[in-house]
C-alpha cells in the first residue's frame, strides 16, 4: 500500500478507531497481533472498503511470526487474492498446515508456564522429532527457545526446516532472528544476506533497519525504513519507530540539573550479579548523581563487592547502607528514598542489581522525563541478557485494557515474543513502565512511601504507584531507544516454587482490590485517547519530515 492508501480504503484514522480501538497499541506481542487481525477481519467482511487494509495485516503477521499456522493461512488468502508470486502462496501454503499436536497437548500449558525450563525443552524435542506432530509443534518450539533463552532448540527448529524442500525457504528466516537473539546486530545483518527479500520483504527490512540503527548507523538506518513506511504507511509500531529515529528525544545535562539526583539500588544475597550491574552503572554517564545501595540484609558477598565498587565511583558519591534484615522490594524502595532525603525538585533513578546498563541511560532517561512536564516518571525497553538468554523484550511501556469480569486492572503485554525489531525502540506517553530500571521526580517520591508495602516482598509495588500518579491526572514516558539487559527471566517462570506462584497471585488480587473497575475503565480510555493522539501526531510529523 502507498502512502495515503489506507485512508483512501476506509482505514482513516476515525474509521479505524470504531472497529479496532486498540490499534495505536500496535501490533507488537501475541495476543495483541492476534486480536488486531482477528477484529480487522471481522471488519473487512463488514466494509469492503477494509479489505486491502487486512490483506496488508495478513502479510505483516505472516512475515513477522511465519511459523504461527493461522497467520500463514491469512497471509496464503491474501497472497491468492493479490496475485502474489506462487513462490509465496507455496510457502504460505506449507506453513498453513498445522498437523495433529497428539495426546500430549494436554500437559504443555503446565510445562510451558512452569520453572522447569528442561522438562518443558525435552518434551519439544520429543514432539519435534514425531513427524505426526512436528508441524503442529514448531511455533510453539521456537516462542519457548526464544523466551527461555535456549539457542539448540531455536536452531533445531530452523535446521528441521531447511531439510524439508517445503518450508526450506524459511529457514534462512528463522536463523536471522536467531543471530539477532544470542548473536547481536552484526550477526543478524550478516544472516539476512541469505534471506530471500522477495518472500519476506517486509522483514528484512524493518530487521535492516533496526540491526543498523543498533549498530550506530542511524542515517542508513533511516534510509532503509523510509521506503518501507510509506509502502506500509498503515503501521502503527512504525511511524512510532521512524519518528523516533527523525527526532530522538533530549539528552538531559546531567550537571545543570535544577536539583540533585540519586541513583538507588536494593539488593539482597546476588553478590555476582550485583558485581555486574555495579560496574555496568559505573562505567555510565552519571554527572554529580549519589549512588546509594541497599544491603538488604545479605548473607553472601554483597559487603565485600560494595567495598571493591566503591573505589570506581567519585569520593562521597557511593553510599551503602546495610538492614539486618531483608525488608522486600517496596519498604527497600521507601527507605532508600527517605534516607537520601530526596526532595521535591531532585531526581531519583531505581535500578534492579540483575541488569547491564547502557553508557546514556541515565541523560536518556532524565530527558525523556524533563522534556515531559505531565510525567512523574520514565522508563526503557527491558530485554532478556545474552549470552544465555535471547535478547527478547521482556518488558515495554504499559498499556491498559478495560476491566473485565476477572480483573480491575489489565496491562497489556505488547511485547513478544521474539527479538524485537526495533518497533518497541520508541517514545510515547503510557500509564506506567517497568521498575527494572526508571527515573521518577523527587516529587513522587518525598514524602510518606510511595511504594505499598502490602506488595512485599515484590511484584507490583511500582505499576501501583504509576497507576495511583496516572488516576491523579500524571502519567509515564517510555523512552525506548534506551536498551536495559535483565538477568532474570521474566514471566511465570520467576515463581520457582508453589509458595512464591501463590505469592505472585495474591499480589495479583491485591492489585485488582486497590483500584476499582470504574477508576480502571476512565484509566483505560483515557490511555486509549493518549495513544491515538500520538499515533496521529507522529504520522503527520514523520510525512513531513519525508516530504
Amino acid at each position: 500500500m502507498k502512502h495515503g492508501d489506507a485512508e483512501r480504503r476506509g482505514a482513516s484514522p476515525d474509521a479505524l478507531r470504531r472497529v479496532l480501538p486498540l490499534w495505536a497499541f500496535g501490533l507488537e506481542g501475541g495476543w495483541l497481533a492476534r486480536h488486531q487481525a482477528a477484529a480487522l477481519a471481522r471488519a473487512a467482511a463488514d466494509d469492503p472498503r477494509l479489505a486491502g487494509l487486512d490483506a496488508a495485516l495478513a502479510a505483516w503477521n505472516f512475515e513477522h511470526a511465519p511459523l504461527d499456522a493461522a497467520f500463514a493461512a491469512a497471509a496464503l488468502t491474501a497472497a491468492r487474492r493479490g496475485g502474489e508470486p506462487p513462490k509465496r502462496r507455496a510457502l504460505c501454503a506449507a506453513l498453513a498446515r498445522t498437523g495433529d499436536p497428539g495426546r500430549d497437548a494436554a500437559y504443555w500449558p503446565t510445562l510451558r508456564d512452569g520453572a522447569d525450563t528442561a522438562a518443558a525443552a525435552a518434551f519439544l524435542v520429543k514432539q519435534l522429532a514425531d513427524t505426526a506432530t512436528a508441524a503442529a509443534w514448531r511455533a510453539r518450539a521456537f516462542d519457548f527457545a526464544l523466551s527461555r533463552g535456549l539457542p539448540a532448540l531455536a536452531r533445531a527448529v530452523a535446521d528441521a526446516l531447511n531439510r524439508d524442500p517445503a518450508l526450506a525457504r524459511a529457514a534462512p528466516r528463522l536463523v536471522a532472528e536467531i543471530a539477532l537473539a544470542w548473536d547481536g546486530p552484526a550477526a543478524c545483518l550478516d544472516a539476512l544476506t541469505r534471506v530471500d527479500a522477495t518472500l519476506f520483504p517486509r522483514f528484512h527490512a524493518l530487521a535492516m533497519a533496526h540491526c543498523l540503527a543498533e549498530t550506530g548507523r542511524e542515517t542508513d538506518a533511516l534510509a532503509v525504513l523510509q521506503p518501507l513506511w510509506l509502502a506500509e504507511s498503515w503501521h502503527p509500531g512504525l511511524a512510532f519507530r521512524l519518528h523516533a529515529l527523525q527526532r530522538p528525544l533530549p539528552q538531559a545535562d546531567l550537571d545543570a540539573l535544577p536539583g540533585r539526583l540519586f541513583v538507588f539500588l536494593y539488593t539482597w544475597n546476588r553478590a555476582p550479579l550485583l558485581e555486574a550491574t555495579l560496574e555496568s552503572l559505573a562505567a555510565s554517564r552519571l554527572g554529580p548523581a549519589r549512588v546509594v545501595v541497599l544491603d538488604n540484609g545479605g548473607t553472601d558477598d554483597t559487603a565485600a563487592v560494595c567495598r571493591k565498587a566503591a573505589e570506581r565511583f567519585a569520593p562521597g558519591r557511593f553510599d551503602v547502607v546495610r538492614r539486618p534484615v531483608n525488608v522486600g522490594a517496596p519498604a527497600a524502595r521507601n527507605w532508600l528514598a527517605a534516607v537520601s532525603g530526596i526532595g521535591a525538585g531532585d531526581l531519583g533513578a531505581y535500578v534492579d542489581d540483575d541488569v547491564a546498563l547502557p553508557p546514556q541511560w541515565l541523560t536518556r532517561l532524565a530527558g525523556a522525563l524533563l522534556a515531559d512536564p505531565d510525567a512523574d516518571v520514565a522508563g526503557a525497553r527491558i530485554v532478556a541478557a545474552a549470552p544465555g538468554a535471547a535478547a527478547v523484550p521482556q518488558a515495554a511501556d504499559v498499556r491498559l485494557l478495560p476491566p473485565d469480569g476477572a480483573h480491575n486492572v489489565r496491562p497489556l503485554i505488547n511485547y513478544g515474543p521474539g527479538p524485537d525489531l526495533g518497533l518497541l525502540a520508541t517514545a510515547r506517553p503510557c500509564p506506567s513502565v517497568c521498575g527494572c530500571c526508571h527515573v521518577l521526580r523527587g516529587g513522587a517520591l518525598a514524602g510518606g512511601a510511595p511504594f505499598d508495602v502490602r506488595f512485599s516482598p515484590s511484584q507490583f509495588d511500582d505499576l501501583a504507584r504509576d497507576l495511583r500518579g496516572y488516576l491523579a491526572g500524571r502519567r509515564a514516558v517510555y523512552a525506548g531507544d534506551v536498551a536495559v539487559a535483565h538477568h532474570q527471566h521474566a514471566g511465570a517462570a520467576q515463581a520457582k516454587t508453589a509458595a512464591a506462584r501463590g505469592q505472585l497471585l495474591g499480589a495479583r488480587r491485591k492489585l485488582d482490590g486497590l483500584f476499582s473497575a470504574d477508576a480502571m475503565a476512565v484509566a483505560a480510555k483515557r490511555d486509549a485517547d493518549t495513544a491515538w493522539e500520538e499515533l496521529e501526531t507522529k504520522q503527520r510529523e514523520v510525512a513531513v519530515q519525508i516530504g
